[in-house]
């Protein structure tokens, strides 16, 4: 009944709004964004990504996939329309535009190998065609200044290299290759379980070779659905625009590099150390070579930095690096440094006290960069020492491109998830595209930003939104919606809870969601404020952004609140209902509930050194860690809890949540568990389509069993 209920009402509400309807679930396949964004040098045109949804299969039943196709567009011709470039099922990326704007670079995987060859497209006309066929797959297309020129990047098994890697195997009491390898037109390896150890050590390898079994020896060991089955090591390639010669090797750091303006020397980051195991090596350094890969040299070695990203200055005197110090590198903010070559010299490129995200070496000499800031992911310009807003926050950038001037850009804002826009050289702004056209028929929520100060004296930025058609002098049900991380950041700029925020609030629900203690956007004070402390104290301010809204908001049920988040919210959210007893439900997503284990099975294990400052095998740390999990609070949770998680997600691991699941099953608690086959972490961002509309239901569907005030059903033990 309530929430027929509240339809009714919202009926009255949309017919007086225009006839403008709230975002319901299926939307989620409407949602186009721009992947990437390159500007001629000139100015001239713009060529960009947009990645869409699309359905094939039965009409009843359909499958859905997600498809990333180019566009070119003219930036000196008012309203001038976007001119598709590539068609059909593809997923092309990693966008070059040849200096000379004559060709366009870009990689495409191909099904049915899953790896990808570099294409070239004429822009002046003509069909795309692939200029690479690495025998494992090019990306990552760099031109040479010439526009004659690529370097690509292919990662090469570590069992087909020919001579041995310069770091240790880290395998007890092995060396590299201590067995026969097959020659091609060699007599057959002695390979036998019956034979003598260098015959059994064959055979043994054989096996391995076929996954059959998995042989782990590496530290970091599992990718993101699953387990590393054989370390790749990078290989740089130079290729020729007209295939006059085949690739030549050039380098063996793993990138990403630029050339000089002059095409002479090349700038690459890498590993610090070649002698380190690529597991155990977390600096990487800058290295400058010539063009054909010879006299390579390190350039910005500090052990107190990590240095990445090279961009050379137009004279091809400097380079601008981002550099993050090695203290403390999960609180640490990337900055933007420029070292002289000639003399070594390094100087901080202006003041910021953010992070910076992506960056870009403008035409007119200044940095163009984007940060997550207070809500938002602004672009900024460092120019001189002075840092000044290009597109200012709350509104997130999330790609961006520039020349001659003009700076091209993907937005998000509460008003439209994702269009492209030009701020031309005169600093008036227009919109280039309407990939999302279709939002100017619904009926959003907007968010209210609000500022509270802890009792320790920090600042907490928080936003609410109000339930849609919300009437005044009438309570709705409110989600405290916790982000992840534990270092990310929400705000109305941010795009990934676009949909499922404006979504809860068409149910009828109002959202309150803060940035905690611990997120990033704030500066390195405010990220390191959870360091030992995951729990009470982000919990705190969450848990205070809610009360201000109580308070605040005559709208909101203190009766009817509701709690979620994912990964590290995840966490968040069992870790309160293990100590606050508030809420009618809760849905904790691909969540981390014993640190312990987190450990050994999620790949993100290193957090526990950045955040906790050590392993779980120490004593001291192991109590630390049993005091900061949720599974050691099992006993205390009552709230209704669904647990919800991907099957073959190994960012944060899947065993805590059958864990915690379990804890509270064996003692009758109102518990549910989730589970999504082949579902990564990435499952509500990047995840199948399908799979991301069942989850965000199914969270509201849980909900809706408690919002109406009714008594839960009693549980059968």
């Amino acid at each position: 009944m309530r929430v027929l209920g509240f339809l009714l009402c919202a009926a009255v509400a949309w017919a007086a709004n225009g006839a403008k309807s709230p975002v319901n679930a299926a939307d989620l396949l409407k949602i186009r964004r721009v992947t990437e964004v390159q500007v001629a040098r000139d100015g001239s045109f713009a060529v960009y990504g947009v990645q869409s949804i699309r359905a094939s299969g039965k009409k009843e039943d359909p499958r859905y996939r997600y498809e990333t196709n180019l566009y070119s567009i003219s930036l000196s011709i008012q309203h001038a329309p976007p001119r598709q470039l590539t068609f059909g099922n593809r997923a092309d990326r990693a966008l070059a535009l040849s200096p000379d704007g004559k060709w366009l670079a870009f990689e495409r995987p191909d099904e049915e190998t899953k790896r990808s060859q570099i294409w070239l497209l004429p822009l002046e006309g003509g069909e795309a065609q692939p200029v690479t066929s690495l025998e494992f797959g090019a990306a990552s297309p760099v031109w040479k200044p010439d526009s004659k020129e690529l370097l690509v990047l292919s990662q090469v098994p570590l069992s087909r290299l020919d001579e041995k890697p310069a770091f240790s195997q880290d395998r007890p009491a092995r060396d590299w290759f201590d067995f026969d390898r097959a020659k091609a037109g060699a007599e057959p390896l002695d390979a036998r379980p019956d034979g003598d150890r260098r015959a059994i050590r064959n055979w043994l390898e054989r096996n391995a070779a076929e996954d059959n079994p998995s042989v782990i020896t590496r530290l970091a060991f599992q990718n993101e659905t699953g387990l590393d089955k054989e370390m790749r090591l990078p290989r740089w390639y130079s290729v020729t625009v007209d295939g006059s010669r085949a690739p030549r090797l050039v380098s063996q750091l793993a990138g990403p590099c630029a050339w000089s303006p002059d095409g002479g020397r090349i700038a690459c980051a890498g590993a610090a150390s070649a002698k380190d195991h690529p597991d155990r090596n977390r600096r990487t350094a800058i290295y400058v070579m010539d063009a054909d890969g010879s006299n390579l040299r390190p350039v910005a070695n500090k052990e107190s930095e990590s240095y990445t990203d090279p961009h050379f200055t137009a004279d091809g005197r400097t380079l601008i690096l981002k550099a993050t110090a090695t203290d403390e590198p999960t609180y640490r903010q990337t900055q933007l440094v420029q070292l002289q070559l000639a003399n070594q010299r390094f100087s901080t490129l202006g003041e910021w006290a953010g992070s910076v995200g992506d960056a870009v070496l403008a035409s007119d000499g200044s940095v163009l960069f984007t940060s997550a800031w207070h809500g938002g992911f602004p672009l900024k310009r460092f120019s001189g020492n002075a840092v000044m807003d290009v597109v200012p926050s709350p509104q997130g950038v999330t790609a961006f491109g520039e020349g001659g001037g003009r700076v091209v850009y993907a937005r998000t804002a509460v008003e439209n998830p994702n269009e492209l826009y030009l701020r031309d050289k005169d600093g008036a702004t227009r919109k280039l595209t309407d990939l999302n056209g279709w939002v100017d028929s619904k009926q959003l929520a907007l968010p209210r930003e609000q500022w509270i100060t802890r009792p320790d004296g920090l600042k907490v930025q928080t936003w609410v939104m109000d339930p849609i058609g919300a009437e005044p002098g009438r309570k709705y049900p409110w989600v405290l919606d916790i982000h992840g991380g534990p270092h990310a950041m929400w705000g109305p700029g941010e795009l990934s809870m676009w949909h499922e925020f404006q979504l809860l609030c068409a149910w009828g629900y109002g959202v309150v969601y803060s940035n905690p203690r611990g997120s990033g956007g704030y500066g390195y004070a405010f990220q390191k404020a959870n360091y030992r402390n995951w729990g009470a104290g982000p919990a705190g301010d969450v848990l205070a952004a809610l009360d201000e809204a109580v308070k605040s908001n005559p709208l909101v049920d203190s009766g009817r609140l509701f709690i979620t988040g994912g990964s590290y919210a995840g966490y968040l959210t069992a870790w309160i209902i293990g100590h606050d007893h508030r809420f009618k439900a809760a849905a904790a997503q691909r969540g981390v509930y014993d640190l312990s284990t987190f450990f050994g099975e999620g790949n993100a294990f290193r957090l526990l050194a950045g955040d906790f400052g050590g392993w779980p095998y120490e004593g001291e740390m192991r109590r630390l860690l049993e005091a900061e999990s949720p599974a050691t609070y099992a006993a205390q949770i009552r709230t209704p809890l669904l647990i919800l998680h991907g099957s073959s997600d190994m960012r944060t691991g899947v065993v805590q949540s059958e864990m915690l699941y379990r804890a509270l099953k064996q003692q009758g608690k109102p518990v549910e568990y989730i589970r999504y086959p082949g579902a990564g972490h990435e499952l509500t961002r990047s995840g199948d389509p399908r799979q991301r509309m069942d989850h965000v239901l199914r969270i509201i569907e849980f909900f809706e069993r408690y919002s109406a005030n009714a008594a839960p059903a009693p549980v059968e033990r």
